[in-house]
């Protein structure tokens, strides 16, 4: 098993280094080379255990998205976000539930609910993997980033509940309405508890190695005590991420955040490559259980699933994004319509991924069968079709889709006015410095070689300030791309004195004038200044 796990990796790398710059989202790319594995190489199957990707990748991967979205821009668009990570999902799911009982009344009610809840919620790992590949409105990754992590909540709720109906014959919908407050508000209070108890001692410690083994256990610590004791997990980990990332961030040591920099992305990078790889491989398995069914009834089967979820997501974006504001015009008035192409990139945004598959690994074998194969292998093969389905079709057509609908326009102007803002702020800091150098140097006037040392500071912020104001003040559209190309000449210019400064230090480190630990110190700071500087 190891030496699979090492080719993986190695698939995973060589995928990665080839399709790097590629505008095809890297998921599709592992999913549809993972099939191709499984069927032509017959690599031997791989299980997905539902509790690795629910226990240990969900928490990690909810965490290090949460931890960098801005609680600010989620409250900001909490409307669409809540219609679209309970409503959406609740629409969802009955939907699918009433098509797969219609087609096919074997699988029973139960189990056709637990297929819409599995279904339901685009997975928040793919969309972010594309979205880091294409521009898009920050306001609709905000909405679809909201939805990818909340909807996991509703989802995973409806999915317990359904599940234990089909296997008790049981539902009481008082006691589930009742459950699910319990739990959204009990893993709320959790994490709230949990994220500042965590962040307040985490500012007593300096050690960045220390602060980052903490950062890597929070999630397990938010996700798995409140999953034992009868929640889903993801709110009360979404919650301690969001408290994390936005009031005690900027508080740790500039130390942590540069560790944390490259540990984070690498470790979510890695986690989401495996899962995607993993679908693809578990192709054979799953056609394996379903063979027996007749492939018109089971293209019916799949066609039908699929059409509503990409259909019925339509319905429900448009429906809440036109019709409320049409019956309620105090939100119209705070919130006018949008461009239609924005509620039509979110439609089509309604990806699927790895946690929809590995809820539906968690489903048993149960008595019901559907033409000679039990129910839970059709809702295997469903769930796996609708993953590749939306990957294939919308993912893969999305960067072509944002040139058709002209998001770029949209795009350009935000970019923009962020630029604008960026340099507003960066005029206002300047000033800032410049108000308590002045200040400063009045206090150490009997200090001659600090006055001059503070002097030259103050020079070279007048100048900065003066480059700043010329920019503002003759800002348009194509400022940034102008910027752009004189920035890469000064990025050139600050690494060549870095490098230069760097292999003077390996060649005294050579010729044993400075010993192993002065060398690595210096480095890190040569890796520090690469990293940190700031250009105008």
């Amino acid at each position: 098993m190891e030496s699979y796990v090492i080719l993986l990796c190695v698939v995973i790398i060589a995928a990665g280094a080839t399709f790097h710059k590629s505008w095809i989202p890297l998921p599709l790319i592992l999913v549809i080379t993972g099939m191709i594995i499984s069927y032509f190489l017959n690599f031997p199957p791989i299980e997905l255990k539902p509790e690795l990707v629910l226990d240990i990748f969900l928490p990690m991967l909810l965490y290090q998205v949460s931890t960098v979205t801005s609680w600010k821009d989620i409250k900001k668009n909490k409307r669409p976000i809540a219609l679209l990570s309970v409503g959406h999902v609740l629409f969802i799911t009955a939907l699918v539930a009433w098509v797969i009982h219609s087609l096919a009344p074997n699988i029973g009610w139960p189990l056709a609910f637990v297929l819409g809840a599995v279904i339901s919620p685009p997975d928040d790992v793919a969309i972010v993997a594309i979205a880091e590949k294409i521009r898009m409105p920050s306001r609709l990754v905000t909405i679809l980033e909201g939805e990818g992590m909340l909807n996991d909540v509703m989802a995973l709720i409806l999915f317990r509940f359904a599940l234990a109906a089909a296997i008790t014959h049981q539902f009481y919908v008082y006691q589930a309405i009742g459950s699910f407050f319990m739990i959204v508000i009990g893993e709320t209070l959790y994490g709230y508890i949990l994220a500042n108890l965590l962040g307040k001692f985490r500012l007593r410690i300096h050690d960045p190695i220390l602060h980052m083994f903490i950062s890597v256990i929070t999630p397990f610590l938010a996700y798995l005590p409140a999953e034992r004791l009868g929640g889903c997990g993801v709110l009360a980990t979404v919650v301690t991420g969001f408290i994390m990332g936005n009031k005690y961030l900027v508080k740790f040591t500039p130390e942590f955040r540069i560790v944390a920099l490259s540990v984070w992305p690498a470790l979510s990078f890695a986690i989401q490559s495996f899962l995607f790889l993993l679908i693809g491989l578990n192709l054979q398995s799953i056609l394996t259980g379903i063979s027996v069914i007749p492939m018109a009834k089971l293209a019916m089967y799949t066609s039908s699933v699929i059409a509503v979820v990409i259909v019925g997501r339509f319905i429900w974006v448009y429906a809440s994004a036109y019709i409320v504001r049409f019956l309620f015009p105090f939100i119209r008035k705070t919130d006018p319509y949008p461009p239609w192409q924005y509620p039509f990139v979110v439609s089509w945004a309604g990806i699927r991924g790895s946690i929809s598959l590995a809820a539906a690994f968690a489903v048993p074998t149960l008595p019901a069968t559907i033409d000679g194969a039990n129910a839970s292998h059709l809702i295997l093969f469903l769930v796996f079709a609708v993953i590749v389905a939306t990957l294939v079709v919308q993912g893969l057509s999305l960067p072509w889709l944002l040139k058709v609908l002209n998001i770029q326009t949209f795009v350009k102007k935000e970019a923009c006015n962020e630029h604008l803002a960026e340099l507003s702020a960066r005029e206002k800091m300047s000033n800032a410095v410049m108000q308590w150098l002045i200040q400063y140097k009045e206090v150490i006037k009997e200090n001659p070689s600090l006055v001059d040392e503070v002097q030259l500071l103050i020079e070279n912020y007048t100048m900065l300030n003066k480059q700043l104001a010329e920019h503002i003040e003759n800002h348009n559209i194509d400022t940034k791309i102008n910027e752009s190309i004189i920035l890469q000449d000064r990025i050139y210019l600050l690494s060549q004195i870095i490098e230069i400064e760097k292999e003077e230090l390996l060649r005294l480190w050579r010729i044993e004038e400075i010993n192993y630990v002065v060398r690595n110190k210096l480095l890190m700071q040569l890796d520090h200044r690469a990293n940190y500087t700031i250009i105008v």
